[in-house]
């Protein structure tokens, strides 16, 4: 089976600044991965890539086996996305924007009402019916969100800080969904700053540092069961200790007056 991700020496260049450069990866099919990095190392920008949202300068993308480029229509049709601004149509109602969504990947007037119906029953937002997504909560906008880019059941789900503003009830309704969907071979690639939440959720993590160097990849499972990752002669038993030493970050002192 083929990897559900792969890049080649992807590079992203704006003018004389080097947001990604020289980045190749690969993500099997059927695992739920986490894409880490620092503030500014070229993760959304990498998600962009990944989802069609950004053309890289350089470098190859396949998914599910295929080449992906601007025109892969049938492949976008395949993948779904939760960017980190939502993309949401403001003056729509919650119902009428998962709507609009399904019809955009071709589901059928029955079907699209079932699933949006489900959808909102699942995710309590059935009582928002009378408000417009404008007058959403950050956490019910997300939740939102996330129901637009699972509607049409992709092979692939890219999620942006999926987690963010939502309370600790629907984080755990949709850790449980994001592992059923990685249990019938479907994809999960995630970008989050909440190293605990990877850490137990993941099955496999890529870091990334400045300009989207890849600075390791590998299976994280261990760690949740209380195991430890053992990298370049040390042995890790919390993702955040791995993160910050490969990373290279560090905390920046004190203040003595606070």
């Amino acid at each position: 089976m083929p990897n559900a991700i792969e890049t080649s020496h992807l590079c992203k260049k704006y003018g004389d600044v080097t947001a990604v450069e020289d980045l190749s990866l690969a993500v099997p099919t059927g695992c739920l991965f986490g894409f880490l990095g620092p503030n500014g190392a070229g993760k959304s920008t990498t998600l962009g890539f990944l989802t069609g949202l950004l053309d890289p300068t350089s470098g190859e993308i396949r998914l599910l086996g295929e080449s992906f480029h601007d025109d892969s229509i049938d492949l976008k049709r395949r993948i779904g996305v939760m960017p980190e601004n939502l993309g949401l149509f403001e003056a729509l109602y919650a119902h009428e924007f998962l709507a609009f969504q399904a019809r955009m990947f071709g589901i059928d007037e029955m079907e699209t009402r079932r699933r949006v119906t489900e959808l909102l029953e699942a995710l309590e937002l059935t009582g928002q019916a009378k408000k417009r997504l404008s007058e959403f909560s950050a956490g019910m906008r997300k939740r939102v969100a996330f129901a637009a880019a699972v509607i049409h059941k992709p092979e692939i789900l890219f999620l942006d800080e999926p987690f963010e503003s939502i309370d600790p009830a629907g984080v755990a309704m949709l850790k449980e969904w994001l592992r059923h969907m990685v249990s019938e071979g479907r994809t999960v690639f995630m970008t989050t700053h909440v190293l605990e939440t990877v850490e137990r959720l993941c099955d496999r993590v890529g870091i990334i540092k400045d300009h989207g160097a890849l600075i390791w990849e590998g299976d994280i499972t261990p760690l949740a069961s209380g195991g430890a990752i053992g990298v370049d002669g040390h042995e890790f038993r919390r993702l955040e200790d791995l993160f910050l030493k490969l990373s290279g970050e560090s905390y920046r002192g004190t203040l003595e007056w606070l």
